[in-house]
């Protein structure tokens, strides 16, 4: 026996993405796409789930577009047909606190139930194969809620108490607490009495387990920006009598990938020896961040490689950290009767002299820019 709980949070629904490019409207249609086959799943006809959680950030931001707001009014309507009760926490993006509030518009069928008290509060109880879990919420608003947990216990009689929440866990690894997020800590989770928290905030998968409750994360549908790498999954979570358990379903369409490529381990004798490394992360599903470090024998320009690649990419950008150390080289140049030999003397004085770490570096970056600037073929007489 148990209660199973289809648990989403940080969908951010409508969210732009200016630095795509002629991508961006592809992209918000995958963080669109990974929502409905979500409602698809939760509303299948096995009904693999008793109730859907919405834990905050359901749009980017409270005043989404009307389309998106049209699309998420059709998929409630659509787990209202299917019997599911879905309990939505507004969070830090959709807070309803705001004038123009997504919420304040927002045509919910009789199936969905919005918190919007500032304090955690008694929502329905869902009721499943003989069992009862009754549920609290809160609406975001660190203004009146200094921390969601402190003075919360549960109320009633219930198999289980389960708790929707966007907030913070304070010793998170992976990300750092601002001041106006609802903090919790591991203390508060074991003391709550809730035997799941339903949490969003956070963007990667995590799992705390402390004193009989179970606090989830479950991440994003689609990687929002580097960092949120990898899988991205569906958060189910099994109620039951002996243990809670999570089963997460990979979800992404597309995929975020960051690496380091090291001059000082890597082969790279040349611009086309390079150009083959970071082709091996070529897909057009991924958004791939490369950063290149290191010593470099030979100069490339950067922006003139990514874009001559990106085609083989959905998303790519080169994060350039490499320097020249080629002695050899930059003293043939530096002895050249040339505008070259002119800039490469000025460029190396200037880092020589550099009162600090940042200023040789940009010196560095400045001569080694410069010098694939010289070796552009357009600039050939």
């Amino acid at each position: 026996m148990s209660i199973r709980l289809l648990h989403l949070a940080d969908l951010h629904l409508g969210a732009s993405f200016p630095s795509l490019g002629d991508r961006a409207e592809e992209r918000a249609r995958d963080f669109l796409n990974a929502f409905l086959r979500a409602v698809d799943y939760a509303t299948g006809g096995e009904k693999p789930v008793d109730a859907v959680l919405i834990a905050g950030d359901l749009f980017d931001t409270h005043d989404p577009d009307e389309a998106v707001v049209a699309q998420v009014e059709t998929a409630l309507d659509k787990l209202e047909h299917a019997g599911l009760p879905v309990l939505i926490a507004p969070g830090t993006h959709d807070a309803p606190s705001y004038r123009r509030s997504v919420y304040r518009r927002l045509r919910l069928p009789d199936n969905v139930h919005l918190f919007l008290s500032p304090t955690l509060e008694p929502g329905p109880r869902i009721t499943a194969r003989g069992e009862t879990a009754q549920t609290y919420g809160i609406a975001y608003d660190a203004a009146v809620c200094e921390r969601p947990l402190g003075e919360f216990r549960p109320s009633g009689l219930a198999d289980y108490h389960v708790g929707v929440l966007h907030a913070a866990l304070e010793d998170s690894p992976t990300w750092k607490r601002r001041s106006n997020d609802l903090p919790l800590n591991r203390t508060e989770i074991a003391a709550s009495g809730l035997q799941y928290l339903a949490l969003g905030h956070y963007h990667n998968f995590s799992e705390v387990r402390e004193g009989g409750a179970v606090a989830v994360y479950p991440g994003t549908l689609e990687g929002k920006k580097f960092g949120e790498d990898g899988p991205r999954y569906l958060v189910t979570a099994m109620l039951g009598r002996e243990a809670i358990s999570i089963e997460r379903t990979p979800w992404n369409a597309r995929t975020l990938t960051q690496a380091t490529l090291d001059f000082n381990t890597g082969d790279f004798e040349d611009e086309a020896a390079l150009t083959r490394r970071i082709q091996a992360f070529a897909g057009e599903r991924d958004l791939v961040r490369l950063r290149l470090e290191g010593p470099c024998g030979f100069v490339f320009d950067a922006a003139r490689l990514e874009e001559r690649l990106r085609s083989r990419f959905f998303h790519l950008e080169l994060d350039d950290r490499t320097f020249v150390l080629n002695a050899r080289l930059l003293e043939q140049y530096r002895e050249e009767a040339t505008v070259r030999g002119v800039f490469v003397r000025t460029m190396i004085e200037r880092i020589e002299s550099a009162a600090d770490g940042p200023d040789r570096d940009a010196a560095s970056l400045a001569l080694r820019i410069g010098l694939a600037e010289f070796q552009n073929p357009r600039h050939a007489s």
